[in-house]
């Protein structure tokens, strides 16, 4: 009995030790959640960033293999924009795992989910944060989000916007002061042009596509300043809305295209 403890404690010393020992790449994993967005961002010091979690409880089982067994915590969750295929997961998210803090933007929203969502967050008493576009985020020791969007003194807070998805967080993931991969939300048309009148920086080697590489995303102005040679499509397969769109898809004939239905997109840093 005493040798099977002994054993117990040295396996547990081995194994707190191992996940002691930092990974040397931050991963991006854009997560196939079906017609929806989640995007998980883990760094090398084990913090969990996760953006949107798509519309319902497929974003748990895609979880459950990336996240480790001794750090269950998402260290912040992110809604990009209150459209329920980018935070109806966020429930089921809840449920399962720790969230120490939500960003959000603040823009209302009438979906009852929505309503059930921000009830839940304030229930469980986690903090709220804002994006600023003044201040960048830090999430690792050498690596933040630039957030693009909102624009600096744009103030989303109960703001009852019709088209959504032109409030969606738009950020640049930054790893030693490098840009990686800038992550669009479901900023359409308007929201890019916003951007690029605004004249930040947002060239980039990967672009995730807005709006699930609809129409209404993506012009050849806003493609032309990012200039990535890497595009991802986040939508489910024969989705009723026929994302991704030809048009989109035509713009990107000189660029690679990787989309969630042919599963979990993976990129380290």
């Amino acid at each position: 009995m005493l040798s099977h403890t002994i054993l117990f404690g040295v396996l547990l010393l081995v194994t707190l030790q191992l996940f002691s020992i930092k990974h040397s790449e931050l991963s991006v994993s854009i997560l196939n959640v079906g017609q929806g967005d989640s995007i998980l961002i883990q760094t090398p010091e084990y913090k969990n960033i996760l953006i949107d979690a798509g519309e319902n409880s497929q974003v748990i089982d895609e979880l459950g293999s990336k996240i480790n067994f001794f750090d269950q915590t998402i260290d912040l969750a992110i809604i990009t924009h209150p459209h329920r295929d980018h935070f109806g997961g966020f429930l089921d998210v809840m449920q399962k795992y720790p969230i120490k803090r939500f960003m959000l933007t603040g823009a209302s929203a009438s979906d009852p989910m929505y309503t059930a969502l921000l009830d839940a967050i304030k229930t469980q008493k986690i903090p709220i944060i804002f994006p600023n576009n003044d201040k960048d985020l830090q999430i690792g020791k050498n690596s933040y989000l630039d957030i693009i969007y909102p624009l600096k003194d744009q103030n989303l807070l109960g703001q009852n916007v019709d088209n959504k998805n032109n409030t969606s967080i738009v950020a640049n993931l930054i790893t030693n002061n490098k840009s990686q991969i800038l992550l669009t939300g479901d900023a359409e048309h308007e929201e890019e042009r916003e951007i690029l009148l605004s004249g930040q920086n947002i060239q980039s080697p990967i672009l995730k596509l807005g709006h699930h590489g609809s129409r209404t995303a993506t012009s050849n102005e806003f493609l032309s300043a990012v200039s990535p040679q890497t595009a991802i499509i986040s939508a489910g397969i024969n989705n009723k809305f026929d994302h991704p769109h030809q048009e989109t898809l035509d713009k990107l004939s000189d660029i690679e295209i990787l989309q969630t239905i042919n599963g979990t997109i993976e990129f380290s840093f």
